[in-house]
């Protein structure tokens, strides 16, 4: 899946450096810019998913299968 999804991403901002630099000229600078923003999204989800406790519940689950183990 991580695959797919990277090749997707490329083929993004492939299109989008096209759109809005159609020469060669710009286009690195055109492809960084879109992955700093993908990444800046990314890391905003992440945040706004690990505020909500998410993060807490994730190891209280895998704590108590552990202990569930050992019982």
């Amino acid at each position: 899946m991580a695959e797919s999804l990277g090749a997707g991403v490329r083929r993004l901002i492939q299109k989008v450096s096209l759109l809005l630099c159609p020469g060669e000229g710009g286009q690195s600078t055109t492809e960084y810019t879109l992955v700093i923003l993908v990444a800046a999204t990314i890391a905003l989800l992440l945040l706004n998913w690990a505020k909500g406790g998410a993060i807490t519940n994730f190891f209280q689950t895998i704590f108590d299968k552990v202990v569930a183990m050992f019982n």
